[in-house]
């Protein structure tokens, strides 16, 4: 996909980024979108941290009881959704993190940023004003994604990470839909189960049950919405619900909308179901999610 022909163009082009970055950073999204009536949004709970740099003046504004930072966000692993309403014309780029990649940009435990979300600039400082000025600059998305490939390499791939048992572990949860069991976590890592769940929690930002809850039901969103989707029952059992009653109440809680509800025209929800390599999915049609990516 192009740039956008005008300015009143929606305008979406993802990269996966630089193969030596894969472990720290899952993908990049420029976009421009346009809401020419006020709108108000919800984003579903996390299993990674979406950095979302603002190239204009942001149109986003918090709704109460739900913090959103006012520009170029930092949104870190949740397990409730965050709601927000926008007007006008955003344009930006999306940056996906891994735990690992995250752990390593901010230099902080993650526990400190989950649930909310904070200014890039207040977690970056000059680095990250001097890069959105860079990002502003360049003449198209191509050469922006080029810009963050060398930009995250060089504060990355020489940086303390995150603990390797933290980090495979995860992976183990994210990859597996949330069926690896944490006491089998434990085990691989030599650590007590206890030991494994308080360093998680801290380095990670969530509990090792809740970042498995979390990736149980995007692993059950990208089945309801790729091709020929089960069953709500059907559903509910393949990813390890106990009923059809459990799977609607996760949804709830998680993504703020059931099901049903969620697949209906419209639904204002933006989703990131993570892009590991392993559960890269073909973007969807005739529905407003794309797996892979937030929908934004």
């Amino acid at each position: 996909m192009g740039e956008p022909s005008s300015s009143d163009d929606d305008f979406w082009m993802s990269r996966w980024p630089d193969r030596r970055l894969a472990r720290w950073v899952g993908f990049y999204l420029a976009f421009q979108r346009i809401a020419p009536v006020p709108e108000t949004r919800t984003v579903g709970a996390l299993n990674s941290v979406v950095v979302v740099i603002d190239l204009d003046t942001p149109v986003r504004h918090q709704v109460s009881g739900s913090p959103l930072a006012a520009e170029s966000p930092v949104v870190g692993l949740s397990t409730t959704p965050l709601t927000y309403t926008r007007v006008g014309r955003e344009r930006g780029i999306i940056i996906e993190l891994t735990p690992l990649g995250a752990r390593a940009l901010f230099g902080l435990p993650l526990r400190e940023i989950s649930h909310v979300s904070v200014g890039i600039d207040d977690l970056l400082g000059a680095r990250a004003r001097l890069l959105r000025e860079e990002l502003q600059e360049a003449r198209d998305s191509d050469h922006r994604f080029g810009i963050l490939d060398r930009w995250l390499a060089t504060l990355l791939l020489d940086t303390p990470e995150l603990p390797e048992p933290l980090d495979r572990s995860w992976r183990s949860l994210t990859m597996s839909g949330g069926a690896v069991k944490v006491g089998d976590l434990a085990e691989r890592a030599g650590l007590s189960r206890q030991h494994l769940a308080t360093r998680f929690h801290r380095e990670v930002g969530l509990p090792p049950k809740a970042v498995g809850r979390v990736a149980r039901c995007h692993y059950a969103i990208r089945l309801l919405t790729g091709t020929n989707p089960p069953s709500l029952p059907r559903l509910a059992a393949l990813c390890g619900y106990t009923d059809q009653a459990h799977l609607n109440r996760d949804f709830r809680l998680l993504i703020g909308r059931t099901p049903t509800a969620l697949l209906r025209p419209g639904s204002a929800t933006d989703l990131h179901l993570g892009s590991l390599f392993s559960l890269r999915p073909t973007p969807l049609t005739g529905t407003n999610l794309e797996a892979g990516h937030p929908l934004v």
